[in-house]
């Protein structure tokens, strides 16, 4: 078993400028935790296996590659599908914190939207 306190891991990430801290890992599963200062986001970009995103702190803005936007705030709970495209955007006045989860090792990267052309 493993613990940690989640509220240590973003006083953390707050202090020492941390993005993804990974949290836990084995061959067929990880979780981990983002950090996003406001104005910060990712490129639109999928995985090869399913996630989900609980969103901590802050408001999180997911766009899709159609144009269309949801935003999601605190304790909702996120799913994306293998190769789901997605972008995540803090466009909130406060720092955003999401807990990831997805069924693969650390280590394997994204697919880009323009890297799948």
């Amino acid at each position: 078993m493993e613990c940690l306190n989640l509220e240590q891991k973003i006083d953390e990430a707050r202090e020492q400028k941390i993005r993804n801290s990974h949290l836990f890992g084995t061959e067929n599963f990880r979780s981990w935790m983002l950090y996003f200062e406001p104005g910060d986001e990712t490129p639109m970009h999928f995985h090869q296996n399913p996630e989900t995103f609980l969103v901590i702190q802050g408001e999180c803005s997911i766009k899709d590659t159609k144009g269309g936007e949801r935003v999601f705030a605190k304790n909702d709970i996120v799913f994306f599908a293998a190769k789901e495209y997605y972008q995540l955007l803090n466009k909130g006045t406060e720092p955003l914190v999401l807990f990831g989860n997805r069924s693969e090792p650390f280590g394997i990267g994204i697919t880009r939207a323009e890297q799948a052309k």
